[in-house]
C-alpha cells in the first residue's frame, strides 16, 4: 500500500510533501471534475480520482495519520443495480416480496490484494447469498447461465408442470366423480 502513495507524475522531480497540501495518489483524468480527498488529523491529505459512475464520494477528514493507509485500503467506489422483485419464502416463514439478483459494481483501488484492485460486479442472489468478483466475462457467463436456466424452465420444466397439473386435474375429477375425498 505504501507504494501507492506517490506523486502521479513520474517525470516530476521528487519533492517533499508538505502538510496541508493534498498528496495525489491516483491519476486524475484531465476531463474529470470528480476527485476525493482524505485528510488526516496531522495535516496530510491524499486525493485521487473519483469515477463518474461512483454513487458516493469517500472524502473524509479527521483521519488519524496512522489510520490513513487502512482507510484507503477500505475505500470502495460503488454503483448499485436493482434486482427483480419476486415472492420468496424460507422454510415455513410467510411469503414475502424480495429483490433477487440485485447488486453493485465495486472498485476497491487500494485493496491489500492487488488482484482486488479492479472493478467487479457483485450479484446478491437473495438473503446472504452472493456471487462476488465477476469480471465482464464472468458477468456475461453468469447472464448466459441465467438465460439457459430460464430456457430450461420454459422449455422443459413448464411442459412437465402443465402435464402434472393435467394429470392431477384428471385424478381429482375422477375422485370427485367417484365420491372420493377432494
Amino acid at each position: 500500500m505504501t507504494a501507492a502513495i506517490e506523486p502521479i507524475q513520474p517525470s516530476e522531480p521528487a519533492r517533499p510533501h508538505r502538510p496541508n497540501t493534498p498528496l495525489v495518489i491516483d491519476p486524475v483524468p484531465t476531463n474529470c471534475d470528480r476527485t476525493w480527498t482524505i485528510a488526516s488529523t496531522s495535516g496530510y491529505a491524499a486525493t485521487g480520482y473519483l469515477p463518474a459512475w461512483a454513487e458516493d464520494d469517500p472524502s473524509a477528514s479527521g483521519i488519524p495519520l496512522e489510520r490513513l493507509v487502512g482507510h484507503l485500503e477500505d475505500m470502495c467506489h460503488q454503483a448499485h443495480f436493482s434486482g427483480k422483485m419476486t415472492c420468496v419464502t424460507h422454510g415455513r416463514n410467510p411469503v414475502e416480496e424480495s429483490a433477487v439478483f440485485s447488486g453493485s459494481i465495486d472498485w476497491t483501488p487500494y485493496a491489500e490484494n492487488p488482484d482486488e484492485r479492479i472493478p467487479v460486479a457483485n450479484v446478491w442472489i437473495i438473503d446472504d447469498y452472493w456471487i462476488r468478483g465477476l469480471s465482464p466475462t464472468g458477468l456475461a457467463e453468469f447472464a448466459a447461465q441465467l438465460r439457459s436456466q430460464a430456457d430450461y424452465f420454459d422449455q422443459e420444466v413448464r411442459p412437465r408442470l402443465v402435464e402434472a397439473r393435467a394429470e392431477w386435474g384428471a385424478w381429482h375429477a375422477s375422485r370427485t366423480a367417484d365420491g372420493g375425498a377432494s
